[in-house]
């Protein structure tokens, strides 16, 4: 691999000059919002915490009511700014999409939608940095997942969903890391897409019923997580499977 050179590190500005463009718009986004007949606006933010965000919806209800076009963008804007940027808090804001629009029929299918979107453009902007700077920073990890991408590639999508199955995969390294293991986008995209479902849908589903949520382990109770785990294993366990059957079908 060739070594990092002037050049690779201008290509890294890419990622400050991004993020400070798209915090500006959505900040500019945040101080355009309508007031309420009362003429006052509500605090909206980011939920730092549980009990923040129960403080967030209850300070958000009426102001829904009355100007629910503008929380659905702004919820969108700010679901996929934090994926792109693979700022921590989906847990969080899956949550909250499930307490301002509830499981279905919008709440669940949106956080998806918004879950591979935000994935997509953190992929994107990976690519534009550029394989120097990225390679040099992951090395030993970027060899181990190609080595990986490669046994599976008869069965590449199903091996991507279940590492987003698994609860303990780190996911916004996948989402740095995919450009440089020969993983297409549209693959990439449904793989996070619908590798992510389970999870989304614990929280949305959760978020629905705030009320009764005191803290992230009512979330995800080990029942859930163990649920997880083994839809993961049953995916890799077809994965091994069918490289297999191609295996002995080559012989």
């Amino acid at each position: 691999m060739a070594g990092i050179q002037r050049k690779d590190y201008l290509r890294l500005l890419i990622v400050p000059v991004a993020f400070t463009s798209v915090s500006l718009l959505l900040w500019l986004l945040f101080i355009s919002r309508p007031a309420l007949k009362t003429g006052t606006s509500p605090d909206l933010h980011f939920p730092k915490s549980l009990q923040d965000l129960h403080a967030l919806v209850s300070l958000t209800a009426s102001y829904k009511q009355d100007h629910w076009y503008y929380v659905l963008l702004l919820f969108c804007s700010a679901y996929i700014y934090k994926q792109t940027f693979a700022i921590p808090g989906s847990a969080l804001l899956n949550l909250l999409g499930g307490a301002l629009f509830g499981c279905w029929p919008l709440g669940f299918p949106l956080c998806c939608v918004l879950t591979g979107i935000g994935a997509s453009n953190c992929f994107l902007l990976s690519r534009l940095v550029g394989a120097n700077i990225v390679k040099h920073k992951f090395t030993t990890k970027i060899k181990w997942l190609q080595e990986k991408v490669h046994e599976n590639e008869h069965q590449l999508f199903l091996f991507l969903v279940s590492l987003r199955v698994f609860p303990m995969t780190p996911n916004w390294f996948l989402n740095v890391t995919a450009p440089y293991v020969d993983v297409p986008l549209p693959m990439f995209f449904l793989s996070v897409l619908i590798g992510l479902l389970p999870y989304n849908f614990l929280c949305v589903q959760a978020g629905d019923m705030l009320s009764d949520i005191q803290s992230m382990d009512d979330v995800f109770t080990p029942k859930r997580l163990l649920g997880l785990i083994t839809l993961a294993l049953v995916m890799f366990t077809l994965s091994y499977f069918a490289r297999k059957s191609k295996t002995k079908r080559s012989e």
